[in-house]
């Protein structure tokens, strides 16, 4: 189905009056200069005058420039988050759909069929909560990046212990398989424990999502005189070069068709991207060795601390 180019006018009717002005500039420098030049034979006045009528034109041709140059920009900049907001909007719309379609087949199949077996009866009733879970994770996602560029977000930052803390987030789910966590037991970071589920949530289901099951996920820490390093290591897919820091705009999803087959609406990295900016830290992505990914969160070593015995 085409659309109207509404888009693609207004960028030519730009470009025509940027055109226009320019072709009218041109032509009135041109008739003062022969103006000039009949007015005044003096050739070292004409000159003169002709310097500095160049002199103009460029700072003119120039301001011309840079504005169109910046104008242009945003335009391509706007349409291209109009297409990642449409996307949103269709993953979302499927992301929806799946979850509640799932449920109300499970629920049908308990109402309908009396004979089934106690098995088969907590089976389905299983899969109804995962469903569940697995919409609330949607909307707590879509509420959490409504909220997060607020001024007036405030953060309760209090010492924990990192290897427990990741633990809990583990064990909490059963979708997290075949994860090795390699953090330093003693280790107590200061953080917002609500904000920082979800940056450790959403970086855990990225690395599984693109990794097989049987393929391992590790998290590890290392520090050096400034920072604490904090890495999600994955032997999935990978991210290609050209996409490792826009993949934490929002919305924005990797053009290769291997990802985007996965299920994903463009909001987890961004989400992570902005609670670890609330911190005071960074996150950024490089390849694993031999495949895959490595996302690393860069603490201030001045939210860490060592602890002989653990903490919670």
């Amino acid at each position: 189905m085409k659309k109207a180019p509404n888009k693609n006018r207004t960028l030519i009717v730009l470009c025509l009056l940027i055109s226009y002005v320019l072709l009218q500039f041109f032509w009135w420098g041109y008739h003062i200069i022969s103006l000039t030049q009949e007015v005044n034979g003096d050739e070292a006045y004409v000159s003169r005058r002709l310097g500095m009528i160049m002199g103009e034109a460029a700072v003119f041709v120039s301001i011309i420039g840079i504005g169109a140059f910046y104008v242009i920009r945003s335009f391509y900049k706007e349409i291209s988050l109009s297409k990642r907001q449409k996307n949103f909007s269709l993953s979302v719309t499927h992301e929806l759909k799946t979850p509640i379609a799932s449920t109300r087949l499970f629920a049908e199949t308990l109402l309908n069929r009396k004979e089934l077996s106690e098995e088969k009866k907590q089976s389905s009733l299983n899969k109804i909560v995962q469903e569940q879970d697995r919409l609330q994770q949607l909307v707590d996602k879509i509420l959490l990046a409504s909220s997060i560029g607020g001024s007036n977000q405030k953060l309760s930052i209090k010492p924990i212990a990192l290897k427990e803390f990741v633990n809990s987030i583990i064990d909490s789910n059963s979708y997290y398989k075949n994860i090795e966590n390699n953090i330093e037991t003693s280790l107590i970071l200061n953080f917002d424990d609500f904000y920082m589920t979800s940056v450790f949530q959403n970086l855990l289901d990225n690395a599984r999502k693109y990794s097989s099951e049987d393929q391992s996920i590790i998290i590890q820490t290392k520090m050096d005189s400034s920072y604490l390093y904090l890495s999600f290591l994955d032997k999935g897919i990978g991210v290609p070069d050209k996409e490792k820091t826009k993949i934490f705009e929002q919305f924005y999803r990797v053009e290769d068709e291997d990802i985007r087959s996965s299920k994903g609406t463009g909001l987890g990295l961004y989400l992570v991207n902005e609670i670890v900016k609330m911190h005071g830290a960074k996150i950024y992505c490089q390849n694993n060795t031999p495949e895959g990914s490595i996302f690393t969160i860069q603490f201030k070593l001045e939210n860490v601390k060592k602890s002989s015995a653990s903490h919670s």
